[in-house]
């Protein structure tokens, strides 16, 4: 894999009616790909190292159930897994297995709204992925008095401190998640990290300050350059830390904790980023920003637009060609039998 690659789409789609506003927040490639992280908290690497020990003396106790054959999938088997990660919070998910053995392992992050289901769209015939779901979201880690519809906005839980926001604990179980997998899939060394949206923010600070994963795709990343974010309109989780900052300024210093954009300045490991050139729902500029921060061998293949599944128009600019290549590029894998 070259150092550095840039493939994909180089003008956005008309896109400002459906939503009010601009979701190019006038940027056009060019200015985009001169984006850089925001400053950082002295003390970044201090805290994220006390995280790192802390998930490391957990006791995770997964459980892992019964294997079944996964509905239109006649080559796969799919578990319900649960565990304990950060502050005793209980995660819970599946695992998918191909039938006649593996050759390598994918955690598989997920957007904000959660998952009720694993999708293995965009997972290898050959490969053992789990698919958590991080704490506080449906339909497997609710926790009670947290979500949108239940109390503390997920995105809003635990931001006056640090070590308290969700977001950290979110990184935590996907670390733990991982090493799940490394126990059912043995020898065959770290898994890739998959995720979207929320999934490729909280993949981007995994990767960066943890030591669990081999490669990552993150696509439509959020949670890049938390102040610039603070400025821009969008239809996401933004606009309700936003909303908040407007009231509580000074819990800004928590999300630099937990910037995905200077966490991918410390990713070293083989990167596929899938940015947008418009997305009402995570600005464009935090996405870039965490793109042109990656500090090791880095794809950067960009998409028309972000969060548009299921309307007209809609172009992924060969966005699952991209993943399949990237992860072939970045694996040589070994057939060998799965532990249950």
């Amino acid at each position: 894999m070259t150092t550095r690659r840039l493939t994909g789409a180089t003008l956005a789609p008309p896109m400002r009616e459906q939503f009010g506003f601009d979701p190019t927040h006038g940027f056009d490639l060019g200015g985009l790909l001169a984006l850089t992280p925001p400053d950082e908290p002295d003390d970044l690497d201090a805290f994220w190292s006390g995280i790192v020990d802390e998930a490391a003396s957990l006791d995770p106790d997964a459980q892992v159930g019964p294997w079944n054959p996964l509905d239109g999938h006649p080559a796969i088997e799919v578990a319900d897994v649960r565990f304990r990660s950060l502050d005793g919070i209980s995660i819970g998910g599946w695992i998918t297995r191909p039938i006649g053995g593996a050759s390598r392992t994918i955690v598989v992050g997920h957007g904000y709204g959660g998952r009720d289901a694993p999708d293995v769209a965009d997972v290898p015939a050959d490969a053992v992925a789990i698919f958590p779901v991080a704490r506080g979201l449906p339909t497997r880690s609710h926790v009670a008095g947290v979500g949108h519809d239940t109390g503390v906005d997920h995105v809003l839980w635990g931001i006056r401190s640090p070590r308290e926001y969700s977001h950290v604990g979110s990184v935590v179980d996907m670390w733990i998640a991982g090493r799940i997998l490394m126990r059912i899939l043995p020898g065959e060394g770290k898994p890739v990290y998959m995720g979207g949206s929320f999934g490729g923010g909280i993949g981007a600070l995994a990767v960066a300050f943890g030591d669990d994963f081999a490669a990552a795709v993150l696509e439509v990343p959020s949670f890049g350059d938390h102040p610039l974010r603070a400025t821009l309109p969008s239809t996401g989780s933004s606009s309700r830390v936003n909303q908040h900052l407007s009231t509580h300024p000074d819990d800004l210093r928590t999300l630099h904790y937990a910037d995905a954009a200077t966490a991918a300045t410390r990713v070293r490991v083989p990167t596929l980023v899938l940015p947008a050139l418009a997305d009402p729902a995570v600005p464009i500029p935090g996405q870039f920003a965490i793109a042109n921060a990656l500090g090791g061998p880095t794809w950067v293949h960009v998409l028309p637009h972000g969060h548009c599944a299921g309307e007209d128009g809609c172009d992924d600019s060969g966005r699952a060609e991209a993943i399949a290549e990237f992860l072939t590029v970045c694996s040589n894998p070994t057939p060998v039998a799965i532990q249950s």
